[in-house]
């Protein structure tokens, strides 16, 4: 059993000043309180100087991708960074392998205790059925060409199959709207309504944008032709998404860099469950551009983050990305932040029973978040993150 405390314990949802929480030896949630509650026996408390809190859930990853870190140059725009990654992806199988448990080794160093992770092969099976972490893993489709539809869509149910025969978390989900022909992307979201769950890339890019709104420019010119299979049907990326997803569907929408009001709030009418993840770190790397924070936290969206992956970010550390966002949008607040980290990115994941917040029964890991802004409850360049459960 421990009990451990600090100047503030952040359950999840608030902050609880000189808070205390108790674990037992399996890392279970067993009491909450406060220094002083006559609950809480003191001389066995544990104080730590900084912010208690819940582990983090990294809702966006790509650890099959880890092998291309720091080989794709940076700000070259999306298109660039597409054709490096069709480049690279295929690299020697041991190599990729290797990168991917370094990868999970460094997230759990990190504090990260769950991750929403895309994935276009198996490679990864081993690695995240031995991994600490939980991952929900998302098989990812994307082809152009409409005649390879059901080939692809067959193909992903097969990787998906050898991860659930593992024991692990999955389902299928298409890459994002400019990516896949209308018979791919109509299955792949049909599969991931039928798991109650899709993960997209939306509204990421300028070229993404340019492509829809104007039928031209950089990504029009590199996908070529096989874009006419569906690109004459919508005027917005998002348009296809809410086309075909389902009222109830767990949507997670994937960088939103360029996501407006209208855009928000014609989402609201087609799905109750999304969940805007930002990626902060990895759009500077791509495009040197970030979402509108502050519109989503006016509009009281609900968000998560991720890291992206390691050939668009130079670690995979979720204090990087909320060092980012709080030091970029002050407004948004510390524990704002920290619950879009910890319970939403659970949430999003639908692993809220066990993670996210500190809850009698729950098994949400704790970490030590030390050099704080006490005063301004604000981040510092100098905030790291400890693993204590």
């Amino acid at each position: 059993m421990r009990l451990i405390s600090g100047h503030y314990v952040f359950t999840g949802r608030e902050f609880v000043r000189n808070g205390v929480v108790e674990f037992d030896n399996a890392g279970k949630v067993v009491s909450i309180g406060s220094l002083g509650d006559s609950v809480i026996e003191k001389e066995r408390t544990e104080f730590f100087n900084g912010i208690i809190s819940p582990g983090f859930i990294n809702a966006h990853c790509h650890s099959e991708l880890s092998h291309i870190k720091g080989v794709i140059p940076q700000h070259s725009g999306m298109t660039e960074f597409c054709k490096s990654v069709i480049s690279y992806r295929n690299s020697d199988v041991n190599e990729q392998v290797l990168a991917m448990y370094e990868a999970d080794k460094q997230m759990e160093n990190e504090g990260i205790v769950a991750v929403g992770d895309i994935s276009n092969n198996d490679l990864s099976v081993k690695m995240k059925k031995d991994s600490r972490l939980i991952y929900h893993t998302f098989v990812e489709t994307l082809n152009l060409n409409p005649n390879l539809a059901d080939e692809n869509i067959a193909k992903a149910r097969t990787v998906k199959q050898n991860f659930a025969n593992a024991g692990l978390r999955v389902s299928i989900t298409p890459h994002a709207p400019y990516s896949l022909s209308e018979r791919l992307f109509e299955m792949s979201v049909a599969e991931g309504n039928d798991s109650g769950i899709l993960s997209i890339h939306n509204e990421e890019s300028f070229d993404e944008m340019e492509l829809f709104a104007k039928k031209q420019g950089k990504m029009r010119d590199f996908f070529g032709n096989e874009m006419d299979d569906f690109l004459s049907c919508y005027d917005n990326p998002l348009h296809r998404i809410l086309k075909y997803i389902a009222l109830e569907t767990n949507l997670l929408l994937i960088h939103n860099t360029h996501t407006n009001e209208q855009d928000f709030r014609q989402t609201l009418t087609r799905n109750r469950k999304t969940t805007w993840v930002f990626c902060p770190a990895s759009n500077l790397y791509i495009e040197n551009n970030l979402p509108d924070v502050n519109l989503f936290s006016k509009l009281n969206a609900h968000v998560a983050i991720g890291t992206d992956s390691l050939s668009s970010n130079t670690n995979l550390s979720m204090m990087q990305e909320l060092k980012i966002l709080d030091s970029t949008f002050p407004a948004t607040g510390l524990q704002t932040l920290l619950r879009w980290a910890t319970l939403n990115g659970a949430e999003a994941l639908n692993l809220d029973s066990e993670l996210g917040s500190f809850e009698l029964g729950k098994r949400p890991g704790a970490l030590l978040l030390s050099d704080i802004d006490f005063k301004n409850m604000r981040l510092t360049t100098n905030s790291k993150t400890t693993r204590l459960v």
